[in-house]
């Protein structure tokens, strides 16, 4: 384990940073869970178990990577990432203003998959996190998936 973390340049601990990363774009999810189901629509059963399995997995395991693994590299918060992070999360924050207001149609549902994973993935990218990298495209395919299944 030591060879792999010394490979990816991190070490185990907690980074404020990366949790703030993982709870800034789950405001809206906890939102959705307190005001009823906004665009009035039948909740969607998912029998996909396995992808469900891999979706969920693999979000549990990045998110932990973001927050207990650092990478011996600094990650300013003035940088150029930070541009596209703050941008990512405010198009996400909006996505859900639409569906809070106008309702959910495929193309506002699809944003709503990719546009948090492409958040996530540049800023384990700025925190030099190419683990949390790796396992967020994963994590980025199934949950693209599975909207698109819910939705079909």
């Amino acid at each position: 384990m030591n060879k792999i973390l010394d490979f990816f340049q991190i070490s185990i601990g907690f980074s404020w940073k990366g949790l703030v990363i993982f709870l800034l774009p789950m405001f809206p999810n906890f939102l959705f869970l307190i005001i009823n189901n906004p665009s009035n629509e039948m909740v969607i059963t998912n029998n996909n178990l396995l992808i469900n399995m891999i979706e969920h997995g693999s979000q549990g395991l990045f998110a932990v990577l973001l927050i207990f693994f650092i990478s011996k590299k600094e990650a300013p918060i003035l940088s150029r990432y930070m541009i596209f992070i703050s941008l990512f999360l405010l198009s996400y924050f909006l996505l859900w203003l639409l569906y809070f207001t106008v309702g959910a149609n495929f193309k506002i549902l699809m944003l709503m998959a990719i546009i948090p994973v492409i958040y996530f993935i540049i800023a384990e990218v700025w925190l030099h996190n190419l683990l949390a990298v790796a396992v967020t495209v994963v994590f980025g395919i199934t949950h693209v998936t599975i909207t698109y299944l819910n939705y079909h």
